[in-house]
C-alpha cells in the first residue's frame, strides 16, 4: 500500500521541493496551497513524470478548508502518513512599526497553521497507528539573530516548543513529529 503524504505551502520553495521528492518516492502526495493556479507547473511535471503528485486547495488559516481537504484525502486514501507543516511566511519591521495585527497574522499561519492541521490529521494517525508530522521551523526558531524579523522568530520559538511538547503526547500512538 502506498504511503499518502500531505504538505502545506506548496506553492513555492521547501514546499514545492518537499512535494516532488515525495511524490518521485511513491510517496502518494497532495501538493497543498492556496491559490491552485499557482500549481500548475507541479501538475505539468507531475504528468510529465507519471508520479502520484496531486495539487489540492488548502488554506492553513481556515479551519473549513484545513478539514475539507484532510477529509477529502481521507476519503480518497483512507489514511495520512506523512503531513509536512510548511505554509510560513514572514513579516519584516521593528515590534515598534509591526501592528498587533500583523503579528497576529504571521502566528496564524506560521504557528495556528500548523496546529490547525495537527489536529486535523492526528484522529487519522491514531486510528492507523502510525503517522510522521514534519513542522518545518527555521533557525530563527532556536536562535533570534536577525533584527526586524522578531515576529518570525517568536512565531518559529512557539513552532518548536509545540513540537517538542506534542512528540511526547503522541509518541504512544506511534506518530512521530519532526
Amino acid at each position: 500500500m502506498a504511503k499518502v503524504a500531505l504538505v502545506t505551502g506548496s506553492s513555492s520553495g521547501i514546499g514545492y521541493e518537499t512535494s516532488l521528492l515525495l511524490a518521485r518516492n511513491q510517496f502518494v502526495t497532495y501538493a497543498s496551497m492556496r491559490n491552485l493556479k499557482k500549481g500548475d507547473e507541479l501538475m505539468k511535471i507531475a504528468s510529465q513524470e507519471t508520479i502520484p503528485l496531486k495539487v489540492i486547495e488548502l488554506d492553513v488559516n481556515d479551519h473549513a478548508s484545513v478539514n475539507d481537504a484532510i477529509d477529502a484525502i481521507l476519503k480518497e486514501n483512507g489514511r495520512i502518513d506523512v503531513l509536512v507543516n510548511n505554509a510560513g511566511y514572514s513579516v519584516f519591521g521593528s515590534l515598534e512599526e509591526l501592528s498587533l495585527e500583523e503579528i497576529k497574522e504571521e502566528f496564524e499561519t506560521n504557528f495556528f497553521g500548523a496546529v490547525r492541521a495537527a489536529k486535523a490529521v492526528i484522529p487519522a494517525m491514531r486510528k492507523q497507528s502510525g503517522g510522521i508530522i514534519v513542522n518545518i521551523s527555521s533557525v530563527g526558531g532556536k536562535v533570534g539573530l536577525l533584527p526586524f524579523f522578531t515576529a518570525y522568530h517568536a512565531s518559529k520559538f512557539a513552532l518548536e516548543g509545540y513540537t517538542e511538547s506534542l512528540r511526547q503526547e503522541v509518541v504512544e500512538f506511534g506518530i512521530n513529529v519532526i
